[in-house]
């Protein structure tokens, strides 16, 4: 099953099965094994009902990636040696069994974060399954499959590498949510034991150990990084001061490439990972668990260049944490729409069904799934969607909540008028008619604004 045309709806009745359909057919995801196309086959019909599964099949599928982007390497599997690199490959080697503990403690948390936060906390192991389908699907065919990154590479990230960049990122994107809901837990808490005569003593406190500072200050270092190529003269100083080039014993491949830092992400993922933010603190949690990103090249000074494939290598996993790390940052602004990044952020809320709070499984265990998204374009230059909920009305904050991020996304900062060309629309309603939307055409930004029908008024808030 090819994805659906647009425009689809996906939602509690259709969501489930037409994702299914389409994960189950093997020619859509040719970097899966044997092994994770097998237990892809025994699921049922609603995913929700099958988060064991899912815990299971979630580490085969983040190895089968790393298979293939450690196999596609030039450096690690070079031409004519594909096959002998292949009896290389030890998966205990990856980190995901220390992963997957990470994943296994959040799936256990999650009944806690649940009463900690009943009005807003929603179900993340099944949702991250179907953001990374609905991703792949939009990624395959509506994007060519292929991706902006804003580099020049002597040899591009190939259609597979997108894809299994892609499966990492959406399957790992909230990995971290646990650490940034610790305070609802203490709220909660307190609230309740007070009511009860008692004087908290103390909350949970957590912090990451001092010693693992430099660590992930060099992530985030990498994160905001760029690979950019020095001018050639440069090269040819740096080359002699060295004495790089022994007699008869010159380097098979120049080494051309340093890592720039880019200081305005900098700032801005230290402040995302100082207020805890689950996308950052998602990113940190993965590179510390996968030697796939111990093993990143970072240049820290212009000594020592990067050649042309460890530049690309770099920005593989560079493009892959930022990512996660950005998906929480609203600070960040987004000139594209067909980057990993926006299309993470853009998947995600296209996931709007079937994940109930707490308050809706206990009041409306009959009606709590039916929230619905109708896709209407999905392209580079081209966006337009539309959320349906039951909600029965919305305040200034809640409307805030559904678009407010995304006006801080796409706002006024250097180079915003590349947005020209590009049309962009997001609409989301209640069943009472309320409604707001975000909508971007001829270079005009339009809103965030709202409808509300009980007060039948418009504004801005």
């Amino acid at each position: 099953m090819t994805f659906p045309n647009m425009p689809f709806t996906l939602g509690d009745k259709e969501g489930d099965k037409t994702l299914l359909s389409y994960l189950k057919e093997k020619s859509n995801f040719a970097f899966l094994s044997d092994n994770a196309l097998e237990k892809i086959s025994s699921l049922g019909a609603e995913l929700r009902k099958e988060r064991d599964k899912l815990l299971d099949l979630w580490p085969l599928i983040i190895t089968d990636a790393l298979r293939t982007l450690k196999l596609n390497d030039l450096r690690e599997s070079p031409k004519g040696f594909e096959e002998k690199a292949k009896t290389f490959f030890d998966e205990t080697s990856l980190g995901v069994v220390e992963l997957k503990e990470v994943l296994e403690g959040f799936s256990k948390f999650e009944g806690m974060m649940y009463g900690a936060s009943p009005e807003h906390y929603r179900d993340h192991v099944v949702h991250s399954f179907r953001v990374w389908i609905i991703g792949h699907g939009l990624l395959k065919s509506r994007l060519g499959g292929t991706l902006e990154h804003g580099v020049e590479l002597e040899r591009e990230i190939t259609k597979t590498e997108w894809e299994c960049m892609w499966a990492i990122v959406a399957l790992c994107h909230d990995i971290g949510y646990p650490l940034s809901q610790i305070e609802r837990v203490n709220n909660r808490a307190r609230e309740a034991l007070r009511n009860q005569g008692l004087m908290p003593l103390g909350d949970l406190r957590f912090a990451f150990s001092p010693q693992m500072q430099p660590f992930h200050d060099t992530m985030i270092r990498l994160m905001a990084s760029n690979p950019v190529l020095l001018p050639k003269t440069l090269r040819l100083n740096i080359a002699k001061s060295k004495n790089a080039r022994k007699k008869g014993d010159a380097e098979k491949e120049e080494r051309k490439y340093v890592t720039h830092l880019q200081n305005k992400y900098y700032l801005k993922l230290l402040k995302s990972f100082d207020d805890l933010e689950h996308g950052v603190v998602s990113s940190l949690l993965m590179s510390k668990a996968l030697v796939y990103f111990l093993e990143s090249d970072l240049c820290h000074d212009c000594w020592s260049p990067l050649t042309a494939k460890d530049a690309r290598q770099f920005l593989i996993r560079r493009e892959i944490l930022r990512a996660i790390a950005s998906h929480t940052c609203q600070d960040i602004y987004h000139l594209k729409f067909n980057t990993l990044s926006f299309l993470l952020y853009m998947a995600d809320e296209i996931q709007c069904w079937g994940r109930p709070t707490l308050t809706r499984l206990q009041e409306e265990p009959a009606a709590i799934m039916e929230g619905k998204v109708q896709v209407d374009e999905f392209k580079a230059t081209e966006i337009k969607m539309t959320i349906t909920t039951r909600d029965e009305g919305w305040t200034e904050e809640e409307v805030q909540a559904w678009v407010g991020k995304l006006r801080r996304m796409l706002r006024l900062a250097v180079d915003t008028p590349e947005l020209e060309k590009s049309k962009f629309k997001f609409e989301v309603k209640n069943e009472n008619g309320d409604k707001c939307y975000l909508e971007l055409k001829g270079g005009q930004l339009k809103g965030p604004e709202y409808v509300l029908s009980v007060n039948k008024a418009s504004s801005a808030p």
